[in-house]
């Protein structure tokens, strides 16, 4: 028979603390993986110069990458439920390096694509590992401040490629494109981190009680249980796929600055400046939330969210109703670009700690990778072919083969106002929603989210108590 100060000795075990050079490493992985998913847009047009693939093949290899990242997300989340969450990453890693040095010697259309395959399969293991990592090592209230942290490296990193990889894309380096060196170098980049993950990134103790003890079958069950039956993981998997309209919107933006006679030197900074905007917002608002942790308000996280929503909207309406950029970008289309950046703070500090703060630790890879799967997949099957429905059949946007120089400007003028009637539309109906789902959850989120404190067993700075693991969200 269990002596009951052992058990409660056990009880007060500290959770894993993925301190010093562990949380360095995570959060290398978030940069390079900003810098990862940048990447294949940089190279486009390289690929379309030296390999000669068509516009519909690059499409094609951009869905295949997206659609086996997002997919493959709940196997990688089912793993790191079972077995430690930075072995799991490390391996998923080292094949994310090995796809990324061989994608650097495909030439052949249907081996790249395999080879895309393979690495959005491996690149899926990040998000469920860095959500279970962050539950077991982190007290409640840092969530905002890792998260927010992890999403402004991710910016960064976005940033870093986009300026690195449109100078050497197209360029010779070393007898090779120079697209091709940045694949290889990202892999064994890759490869080095991976290793340095799976034999540096030790937790202090070994936490069995955030792991799931029943099958896999149990496991999904329950996860699909906890998602489905639930009203707040429901809200928040619809905030989640709402917040990506912007990032899907947006990618029209270059193309529009564009029409406007912006130089693409001149765009291509608009965007720069937008990713700064993102990783210092980011960053910024988990420093900020978490300073006011302390508060323990239920309603911190979605207050600050419909604040930043209502600020995003008013910048939105102020550049798309404004007077068009003449030419050339003003000081002030520099500002709105920054703020519309550092309003994706919300993806970071708000909606992945509300995210954790509404499942078990024991299912939290699995959960939040159905939440991931399910709201990725829609988002970007809906709004990329929503925006080319609204800004081609609805506002009349006339595709053209000619240069800008030589496009007649009647035509130059009505694409320019397509573009930017269907990406005002997308962004302002989804920051409305993004309100709508915020003002949601100020009702429901307290109540499940003690009650999800108490599933797992713990008040602030305990761990799980004995025999709370199975219990059903």
């Amino acid at each position: 028979m269990t002596d009951p100060n052992t058990q409660q000795v056990e009880d007060k075990e500290p959770p894993k603390k993925y301190d010093g050079l562990a949380r360095a490493l995570y959060n290398v992985v978030s940069l390079v993986e900003g810098y990862d998913q940048q990447m294949l847009s940089m190279c486009m047009r390289a690929f379309e110069i030296t390999l000669g693939v068509s516009q519909s093949q690059l499409s094609t290899m951009a869905t295949m990458s997206t659609m086996s990242q997002l997919g493959c997300c709940l196997i990688w989340g089912m793993l790191v439920d079972k077995r430690e969450p930075h072995h799991v990453l490390g391996a998923g890693l080292l094949l994310v390096g090995v796809a990324s040095i061989l994608l650097s010697s495909a030439s052949h259309y249907k081996v790249i694509l395999f080879l895309r395959f393979l690495h959005g399969f491996a690149f899926a293991c990040i998000y469920p590992s860095q959500q279970k990592v962050v539950s077991d090592s982190q007290p409640e209230g840092n969530f905002s401040m890792v998260f927010g942290i992890l999403q402004g490296l991710n910016c960064l990193g976005r940033l870093f490629c986009a300026f690195i990889t449109t100078l050497i894309a197209q360029k010779l380096m070393l007898g090779y494109y120079g697209w091709r060196t940045s694949y290889v170098v990202l892999g064994y980049v890759w490869i080095f981190v991976g290793v340095a993950i799976v034999f540096g990134m030790k937790g202090d103790c070994v936490n069995s009680k955030c792991q799931h003890k029943g099958s896999f079958s149990d496991q999904i069950s329950e996860s699909f249980q906890n998602v489905f039956t639930r009203p707040t993981p429901l809200v928040l998997m619809f905030a989640v796929f709402i917040s990506e309209a912007p990032l899907c919107a947006f990618s029209y933006m270059v193309l529009y600055l564009q029409y406007l006679g912006v130089s693409d030197v001149m765009a291509g900074v608009a965007v720069a400046v937008t990713l700064i905007g993102a990783a210092v917002g980011c960053a910024a608002g988990g420093m900020i939330l978490k300073q006011d942790e302390s508060s323990e308000s239920d309603h911190l996280h979605l207050i600050c969210g419909t604040a930043v929503m209502v600020v995003r909207l008013i910048v939105c309406l102020c550049f798309f109703l404004g007077k068009a950029p003449p030419g050339r970008l003003l000081w002030y289309h520099y500002v709105e670009f920054a703020l519309i950046g550092a309003s994706l703070m919300t993806l970071g500090a708000v909606d992945r700690p509300l995210i954790n703060n509404s499942i078990r630790k024991t299912i939290q890879g699995t959960a939040s990778a159905i939440i991931r799967c399910i709201s990725g997949i829609a988002s970007s099957v809906i709004f990329y072919q929503l925006a080319a429905y609204l800004s081609e059949k609805v506002f009349g946007y006339v595709p053209s083969r000619e240069s800008f120089e030589a496009m007649e400007v009647t035509i130059k003028d009505r694409n320019a106002a397509a573009l930017r009637k269907s990406m005002m539309y997308i962004i302002v109906a989804g920051t409305v929603l993004n309100i709508v789902c915020y003002g949601a959850l100020f009702g429901i989120y307290p109540e499940h989210k003690r009650q999800v404190k108490g599933q797992n067993g713990t008040a602030p700075g305990q761990s799980p108590l004995v025999g709370a693991a199975n219990v059903t969200c």
